[in-house]
C-alpha cells in the first residue's frame, strides 16, 4: 500500500516543475463514468500496477498542474459484481488512508478521518515547504484519492474547489 502513495509523491514532484499561466478550470467524467473531477488545467494520466491491502490492482492517476501546484486524483474502479460489497470497498479505502499516513510519515489518526474528510500535512520538498490535502472516497465500486499539493501561496479557495469538485456518480 505504501506503493501507491509513493508513486503519487514522485509523480507530484515530477508535475512540480510544470507551469500553467492560470486556472483553467474544467469537468472531467473519467473512471468509466463513475467520477466526475473539476480539474484547474487538462490533466495527464498513467495507470500502474500498485498493491493495496495485500492485492495488486491497476491504479489510474490523473494530475494536473497550475505552476508549482499540483491537483490529482489517484482511482480504481471495482468490478461491477464488487459494487453491492461495500464493505470491502470501504477496506480498500481505509488502506489507502494508511497508505498516504505512512507515506507522509504521520501515524493515522484514530479514530480515521471519514470518507470525504480533508486531512492535511505539511512537508518540505527542495527548500519549500508545500501543504498537502487530501480527500478518500469508497463508495459505488470505486475507490479515490484527491489531492492538492501546493505551497502557502495558493489560495484556499482553489485548493476546496478542487477537492469539493471530486465527486463519484
Amino acid at each position: 500500500m505504501n506503493v501507491i502513495n509513493r508513486l503519487l509523491l514522485l509523480v507530484s514532484l515530477v508535475f512540480l516543475s510544470a507551469c500553467s499561466p492560470e486556472y483553467d478550470w474544467r469537468s472531467v467524467n473519467t473512471a468509466e463514468g463513475n467520477l466526475t473531477v473539476l480539474f484547474p488545467s487538462k490533466p495527464v494520466e498513467q495507470t500502474r500496477q500498485v498493491e493495496l491491502d495485500g492485492e495488486k490492482i491497476p491504479f489510474t492517476m490523473q494530475v494536473a498542474t497550475v505552476s508549482d501546484e499540483v491537483y490529482a486524483i489517484g482511482y480504481h474502479v471495482f468490478p461491477a459484481q464488487m459494487v453491492a460489497e461495500q464493505e470491502k470497498i470501504e477496506q480498500k479505502g481505509r488502506a489507502l488512508m494508511a497508505s498516504v499516513y505512512q507515506t507522509m510519515g504521520e501515524p493515522m489518526p484514530a479514530p480515521a478521518p471519514a470518507f470525504g474528510d480533508v486531512f492535511s500535512f505539511s512537508k518540505g520538498v527542495n527548500g519549500k515547504v508545500f501543504n498537502v490535502h487530501v480527500k478518500i472516497l469508497a463508495a459505488n465500486g470505486i475507490i479515490v484519492q484527491a489531492y492538492v499539493a501546493a505551497d502557502n501561496q495558493t489560495p484556499e479557495e482553489q485548493v476546496r474547489q478542487f477537492l469539493d469538485g471530486v465527486k463519484i456518480n
